[in-house]
Parts: structure tokens; C-alpha cells; sequence
């Protein structure tokens, strides 16, 4: 469910700017303020194309974003499938509730730090925002280690944005997940601040992944015969 605050603001950017590329410089701006100010590589070129009390209305929807997203939801997916997929390329994500449900049925519940899930094709994270919904009910303090991979980069942008807003470790890389083809990779790492849990972004170019090396070391996920490509299982 899309807030009516987010909407509103959305709105305003969108009548002179475009409703894809406001969604898309939404990510640049997110993924700029959970860094920190670190990542700046994406956020630069905001300033020749947005004013600044547009920036400002950039933060605004940050800002509802992070209030809704409580309890892992996914407010992103949502807005991504109601204005700028519309479907395309098959861009439906699982529903919330359905996600759930395959957490569970999957034995979600029984992950604990250090062990770690993995989507080939992760969209905006929602199925990972679930395994950790999962993971967390005896222990609040409980985050698996995420992987997420994605063809399309605003759904890795989305994806690393929600873990970062959610407080969980893990990589979202920006891949084919058939051929393994790798372009980049947002890392999410919790570093300890006075006894909370901070999240930490770093962003790493092409090659520079350790999810190819779990694929290709992980039993379960084999060549289909007759295919020349890498045919992935989905398993949490």
C-alpha cells in the first residue's frame, strides 16, 4: 500500500520531471542519506536537474518511506508496480502476505545470524524483507545474512534501500542471474555504535561479488541438460 503523503510528494516532482526518472533519483537520493553521505557516485547529477526545495521533497518521501516500512514492509515494490512497471517484463511481485507464507513454509524461522537466503531474482527484496520477518519472531535482534540479485537496477536499488531501512546484512547485486554476467554490487554490513546496530553501505563495481562464488559452490543449483544457460532454484 502506496502512503498518501509519499503519493502527494511524488506528485509534485513528478508533473515537471517525469514519474520514472523522479522514482529512479528517489533511489540516488536514499541510497545517499542511509550511507550517510557516502555513496555519492549516482547523487551528484541531482543538483543540475532538481531545485532545491525539490531536494527537500526528496527527503520528505524518504522520510515516509522509512515510517511505513515498519514491520518489514515494502513500500517501494508498491510504488514501482503502480507507476513504473505496470507490469512489464513480468515486473509483478509476490504480494506481502504470499511472501510470508513461503518464509514460513520454507523454514524461515529457523535462520539465525551468520546463516544466509538468497533471491536470484529479488525485485525490490520483498521475498527477503519476509525470511527475516520469519527469522525474527523468537528474536527480535535476529538478520540473516541477505543475498538479492536483480537484472534491473532500480529493483537492486530498491532492494538494498529496504535492507538498509530495515537494519539487514547482506548483498544486492546487480547481475544475470542466468549467465552470471555481474555489473556491481550494493553490500550492506551492520557495524556496532554503542551497542546499537548501524547499517553500513558500500558499493563495489563488476566482478567484485562473493555471491557468484556461493552459486557455483552451492549444491543445490544445477544446469538443467540441454541448456547452455545457468538454470537457479529458488530455495530459501
Amino acid at each position: 500500500m502506496i502512503p498518501k503523503d509519499f503519493s502527494g510528494l511524488y506528485d509534485r516532482l513528478s508533473y515537471t520531471h517525469g514519474r520514472e526518472d523522479v522514482f529512479r533519483d528517489f533511489l540516488d537520493v536514499s541510497l545517499f542519506m542511509l550511507s550517510g553521505g557516502t555513496y555519492r557516485e549516482d547523487y551528484d547529477r541531482l543538483s543540475i536537474s532538481y531545485k532545491e526545495n525539490e531536494m527537500e521533497i526528496f527527503i520528505q518521501m524518504l522520510h515516509s518511506v522509512a515510517n511505513h516500512s515498519e514491520g518489514f514492509n515494502d513500500v517501494l515494490g508498491d510504488v514501482f508496480m503502480e507507476h513504473i512497471s505496470h507490469g512489464h517484463h513480468g515486473q509483478f511481485f509476490t504480494p506481502i502476505h504470499i511472501s510470508d507464507l513461503m518464509a514460513v513454509a520454507s523454514g524461515c524461522e529457523t535462520l539465525r545470524r551468520g546463516q544466509s537466503v538468497y533471491d536470484p531474482c529479488c525485485g525490490s527484496g520483498r521475498m527477503l524483507l519476509s525470511a527475516v520477518k520469519a527469522s525474527t519472531k523468537s528474536d527480535v535482534s535476529n538478520r540473516p545474512f541477505c543475498y538479492g540479485s536483480d537484472i534491473d537496477l532500480n529493483c537492486v536499488k530498491m532492494a538494498a534501500v529496504n535492507l538498509l531501512m530495515n537494519t539487514i546484512p547482506g548483498e544486492v547485486a546487480w547481475m544475470d542471474a542466468l549467465t552470471l554476467e555481474h555489473w556491481r554490487s550494493y553490500k550492506v554490513e551492520l557495524v556496532s555504535v554503542c551497542g546499537v546496530w548501524l547499517p553500513l553501505l558500500s558499493v563495489c563495481g563488476a566482478g567484485d561479488t562473493s555471491l557468484i562464488t556461493r552459486i557455483q559452490n552451492t549444491p543445490q543449483i544445477k544446469a538443467a541438460k540441454g541448456v547452455g544457460q545457468l538454470q537457479l532454484s529458488f530455495d530459501f
